[in-house]
């Protein structure tokens, strides 16, 4: 229990050293720090301290001080640490570092509706972030992003002479999709059947078949809180 400690009281010295050259939010997010995430990846932590101050160091000082002692803030920044711990990469601390910004920027913000967000983007993986940008991105026009990620992105069709390898693939990308919609962030999109014509459904799940799918309002607000353009 000793060495537990000790190792917690030196995660929080290394924290606050660190922390304390970020300019605005450093030293404040520091006195926190040692009592909320002790002993973890204070790496990232310092990096995505680093994603927040570049996105509100030309907020009034006083406005950023007066968030940092606002109970609901630091109780949204207690998750944003929690999730940078435990980000992977870059592009999923900037989401991270974008969602909590708003939560500063904001004059009067509801904490209870950021920390709900934050905490649906901490049930998705990376590629599941990666198809809502993609949903929110084609709705704009825009083909790029879609190209630039293709090999993760283009649809995986099983078929009866696929391996077992592009089967798994198959799955896995429905899964993603079907997450998203679990969450309320995709719906599926149906063509409405010609007159007198039935709709045609899905051999494989006894339902109608989706001919593809949109973003919902959930989606398209995430996408902005995490810094996304979105229509």
């Amino acid at each position: 229990m000793e060495i537990k400690t000790n190792k917690t009281d030196l995660a929080a010295i290394v924290a606050k050293g660190a922390l304390g050259l970020i300019p605005c939010v450093g030293p404040l997010a520091a006195e926190v720090i040692g009592t909320l995430i002790p002993n973890q990846r204070l790496d990232r932590i310092q990096r995505f301290l680093e994603k927040l101050e570049e996105r509100v160091n030309k907020l009034d000082r006083e406005r950023v001080e007066k968030k940092f002692h606002n109970p609901g803030f630091v109780d949204l920044l207690e998750d944003g640490f929690y999730q940078a711990a435990r980000a992977l990469t870059e592009e999923r601390l900037n989401h991270i570092a974008n969602l909590v910004a708003k939560g500063i920027s904001q004059e009067e913000a509801e904490y209870v509706r950021f920390k709900k967000m934050l905490s649906i983007l901490s049930s998705l993986n990376d590629v599941e972030v990666l198809f809502l940008i993609m949903y929110g991105r084609w709705e704009l026009g825009d083909r790029e992003f879609m190209e630039q990620h293709k090999d993760i992105l283009s649809p995986k069709v099983a078929t009866m002479g696929s391996s077992e390898d592009e089967l798994e693939a198959a799955w896995i990308q429905d899964s993603y999709k079907a997450h998203l919609v679990e969450l309320g962030l995709l719906r599926p999109r149906f063509n409405r059947p010609r007159k007198g014509e039935l709709p045609e459904f899905d051999d494989k799940t006894g339902t109608i078949k989706a001919s593809g799918h949109e973003l919902t309002p959930l989606g398209r607000m995430l996408l902005k809180y995490i810094g996304q353009p979105t229509i």
